[in-house]
Parts: C-alpha cells; sequence; structure tokens
C-alpha cells in the first residue's frame, strides 16, 4: 500500500463516528530518573520530574479514534472520584463525546500509575475494583448504548474487554443483538478472564498468548513463516469456530500479525515497528485503526497494513499512547523504497 491510498482512506473515514464501550481507565505516569539504588530495598529510587495522565483502557481507544481523525463516543463507567473527574476532563479536551459514560458512586475509577526512571518503565500501581456493574450503572450503560445504535448516531462499534466488570454473557448478547439489527459492525478485544463468548464479530483482535488461552489451548512458541505454524492455525480454527468471526486479528508482537479469514490462507503482516521502546496500549491502535479502516472501504488485508503501520509507531512511544494521522501517512514514507 502507498502513501496516496492510505490518505485517501484516512479522509474517508473522517466522517466516520465510531462507538466504544468498555472499561475506562486513566494511565498515570511518573517520570524522573534513577541514579542510586535504596538502602531499605534492592530497587532503584527515582527522583520525580513531573507526572502527567492519560487516557487508558478503553479510552485509549477513543483516543486513537480522534487522533486518526475520527469521531468517537465513549461508553463506559467511572467512580464518583478525583480519577473519575480527571478522566472525564481528558476525554472532553480530546473531543471525545462522553455523554455515554455513567457515574457509579459504589466503585473506583480504574487507574493505572507507572514509575517511568528515563525510559524504562520501573513498577506499576493499579487501583482498581473488579466486581460486575451494580444493577443501576449497568441499566444506565445499556440505556445509552442502546440508544446510540438504535439512533444511528455510531456507524461502528468497538468493544473493550479488561476484565473490570463492565463486560458480562448478557450484556455483551444484548448489544450484540442490537448490533446486528442495525447492520453496526463489531469488534471486540476479549480478555481471557471472561470465557464467555460472541457470535457474529466483524473483528477480533487478540494477542498471541490472548488467542491460546481463548481457545483452550497450550501456548506453543511463533514458527515463521506462518504458513507452518500449525498451533497457531488450530487456534484460529478454534476461535472462528466458537465465536464466528468475520476477521480474526492475531498480533504477534515483533513478529507483525496475521490476518484469519474462513476459507483464506492465513495472511502474515510483519512488523513496521523500526524502535521499540513500550508495546503497551499497541492493541487500542491496532483495533481503531483497522476498523476505521474497514469502515473507509478498505479490504481486510489493506486494513492490516494500515493497523501494522499504526502499530509500528505507538510502540516507537514511552507510555500508552495514540498514532495520528500525520504519522500513520509518514510511516509510509519512511518505509518506501528509496
Amino acid at each position: 500500500m502507498q502513501r496516496t491510498q492510505a490518505e485517501q482512506l484516512s479522509q474517508t473515514w473522517s466522517t466516520k463516528r465510531v462507538g466504544v464501550l468498555g472499561d475506562l481507565m486513566l494511565d498515570r505516569y511518573v517520570w524522573g530518573e534513577a541514579r542510586r539504588i535504596s538502602q531499605e530495598a534492592p530497587i532503584p529510587v527515582v527522583a520525580v520530574k513531573r507526572t502527567t495522565a492519560r487516557p487508558g483502557g478503553a479510552a485509549n481507544v477513543l483516543l486513537n479514534l480522534t487522533t486518526l481523525g475520527a469521531q468517537a463516543l465513549a461508553f463506559g463507567v467511572v467512580g464518583a472520584d478525583a480519577a473519575g473527574e480527571e478522566l472525564a476532563a481528558l476525554l472532553e479536551e480530546s473531543g471525545i463525546d462522553a455523554g455515554g459514560v455513567t457515574v457509579d458512586a459504589g466503585r473506583k475509577t480504574t487507574e493505572k500509575t507507572r514509575i517511568i526512571a528515563g525510559t524504562q518503565q520501573v513498577v506499576r500501581v493499579d487501583t482498581e475494583e473488579t466486581h460486575p456493574l451494580a444493577g443501576d450503572a449497568a441499566a444506565l450503560l445499556v440505556h445509552a448504548i442502546t440508544d446510540a445504535i438504535t439512533g444511528g448516531a455510531i456507524d461502528a462499534l468497538i468493544l473493550e474487554d479488561y476484565a473490570k466488570g463492565v463486560f458480562g454473557p448478557a450484556l455483551l448478547t444484548q448489544v450484540l443483538e442490537m448490533a446486528h439489527a442495525h447492520s453496526v459492525p463489531v469488534a471486540m478485544d476479549p480478555h481471557p478472564a471472561n470465557r464467555f463468548t460472541a457470535k457474529g464479530l466483524t473483528l477480533m483482535t487478540p494477542n498471541r498468548l490472548e488467542a491460546f488461552a481463548l481457545a483452550g489451548h497450550y501456548h506453543r512458541d511463533p514458527v515463521f513463516p506462518i504458513t507452518e505454524d500449525t498451533a497457531l492455525a488450530e487456534v484460529a480454527d478454534t476461535l472462528n469456530r466458537q465465536w464466528g468471526v468475520e476477521n480474526l486479528l492475531i498480533t504477534l508482537g515483533s513478529g507483525g500479525m496475521a490476518l484469519f479469514r474462513e476459507q483464506d490462507a492465513p495472511h502474515h503482516i510483519p512488523t513496521r515497528a523500526r524502535e521499540v521502546y513500550d508495546v503497551s496500549g499497541a492493541g487500542d491502535t491496532v483495533i481503531a485503526s483497522f476498523m476505521l479502516a474497514l469502515l473507509a472501504g478498505a479490504s481486510p488485508d489493506e486494513a492490516a497494513v494500515i493497523s501494522n503501520h499504526a502499530a509500528g509507531v505507538v510502540v516507537g512511544k514511552v507510555g500508552t499512547a495514540p498514532c495520528n494521522g500525520d504519522e500513520l501517512l509518514d510511516s509510509f514514507d519512511e518505509l518506501a523504497p528509496k
């Protein structure tokens, strides 16, 4: 794919409206330097220089959608706390429609705090609650997504499951039935901790470890070329039978990604990353860019190329960060033959 084709697709998807339903999080970063080891324990002492915060989890998918130029609508739950207020403000600043976000006074906003020494993550501290949503919060969330789907407010829906309590079998079934009834394509990034399945997804994007876990298969080391990776092929076959997914995109880390479609040979897309600093959030970028490319009229193979370029951009950044439209297009120039 050439830059001109990618640019045409990006101009088309700028008119699209994509809803994201899932576990919203606040990603906080404590940046500093480590020049000595603590006398209390064999750990580095990080001298803090600055602190930043970004939308994380499902909110990072929303951020990727807006930075790529599309319109994003958030559906999820935050707590009645300072972190929830901060996350809501970050969503608003990013141009994300947060009208579908419910406040649940009975739970904490999920917050991940990463301590960074130079460019190296030293430790991550999670503040979270993973119990299922309370009845009132769940009902409000279902009402919001129902209005969006039946009212034609979204062109596609992305489901982001981080096993923090938003998803359950009943909610998933209800949302999928509504989406199918109104011809809204649905993508999902599932979590192995939730062993329910969903039929009729347009796109599913597990990484290799998640794919093996979801299929209930013992993990095997990757084999290249991908056509000789029989273990991965068996996993893909199992997932396609269980989920009935149209496009199964399994990300392979430094090995790129593999696209599995029924009756088609697996399509391997080698990684486009020049340097890898941090893989945090790369899956969020993949699912956002792939869905936007499909909405813009790209074939699944073309959408995989787009998402591979976008992922190559974000893993070259420290911390969870989105890919913007200019960075995506520039990546095609960087890898073009000289």
